[in-house]
C-alpha cells in the first residue's frame, strides 16, 4: 500500500478467496539452514493446483484476520509447497 505522501507499507485487501492446504510447522535441516531462528514462527503449507497465491501475499490461516505471510513457493510433483511465515499482529 502507499500513502498519499509516497509512504509504503505492508496491508491486506479483506476481499479474498479459500484455499485449502495441509499445513504443517515448518522444520528440516535445510529450512534451519534457510530460515534461522525465524523457522520458530512458520509454517509450510501443501496446496494442490489451482488457485495462485503470490510470494508476499497476507493468507489467514489461525484467524480471520491475516496471521502469516507467504514467504516462498516451490512446486513439487503434483502439488506446491508453501512457506508461511507469522506476522506481529
Amino acid at each position: 500500500m502507499k500513502d498519499p505522501d509516497g509512504t509504503t507499507y505492508e496491508d491486506w485487501d479483506p476481499v479474498g478467496v479459500t484455499i485449502r492446504c495441509n499445513v504443517q510447522p515448518a522444520g528440516g535441516r535445510v529450512m534451519s539452514e534457510m530460515y534461522g531462528e525465524r523457522l520458530a514462527y512458520m509454517l509450510t503449507a501443501y496446496m494442490e493446483p489451482g488457485e495462485v497465491i503470490p510470494e508476499a501475499s497476507f493468507v489467514c490461516v489461525y484467524t480471520s484476520e491475516p496471521d502469516y505471510k507467504v514467504v516462498a513457493i516451490r512446486p513439487w510433483s503434483a502439488h506446491r509447497v508453501i512457506d508461511l511465515e507469522k506476522v506481529n499482529s
